[in-house]
């Protein structure tokens, strides 16, 4: 099963989005996610909790499920994501309930009603937005697969598993042990 497709226009989008649902918006075309499972929580939960430790005391932060605005004005692109998590590090264009700017980092768990949307789509969206390094965590298959951006192309960094860690190419010294992350 796939996330449920239609398209409108921006204006339109910004009315339907009051928050009861989780939307997604591709310049045109609106996505609504599928509510998250308890697997997928205890995992988000797991690595939000690694992240937000490593980055205690820094000027970057971790963030679950609020919404990112990727606007590129020169192709007049508006994308609209919900990620899992992202580590922000530019703080400007944090507001209430969103962040407009590229994190540095965005980790998506998958799951089989989105794995396509977020290994095809917003694997090239946040290629194309330039974010740095996209984290992809699978909870069936217990594996965690780095992405970093080089040369405006993701080259895979690593995948990990079993008693691995993952490793941040972006961040020193960042590595989750694995079985940190995913519930026995």
């Amino acid at each position: 099963m796939t996330p449920e497709k239609k398209i409108v226009s921006l204006k339109k989008f910004l009315e339907m989005d009051k928050g009861e649902d989780r939307l997604e918006y591709f310049n045109g075309e609106v996505i609504y996610l599928p509510s998250p499972s308890v697997e997928h929580q205890r995992v988000l939960l797991n690595i939000g909790a690694e992240l937000r430790n490593y980055f205690k005391g820094t000027s970057c932060e971790a963030f679950a499920l609020i919404d990112l605005w990727l606007i590129n004005k020169e192709k007049s692109l508006n994308v609209k994501v919900q990620p899992d998590l992202m580590v922000i590090c530019d703080k400007t264009g944090l507001r209430e309930n969103s962040y407009c700017g590229t994190p540095a980092l965005i980790a998506e768990i998958i799951s089989s009603s989105n794995e396509s949307h977020d290994r095809i789509r917003k694997y090239i969206t946040y290629m194309e937005f330039g974010i740095k390094e996209y984290w992809i965590i699978n909870p069936k298959l217990k594996t965690v697969e780095v992405y970093v951006l080089e040369e405006d192309e993701y080259k895979q960094n690593g995948v990990y598993k079993g008693c691995n860690s993952a490793v941040s190419q972006s961040f020193n010294g960042l590595e989750i042990r694995l079985e940190d992350i995913f519930p026995e």
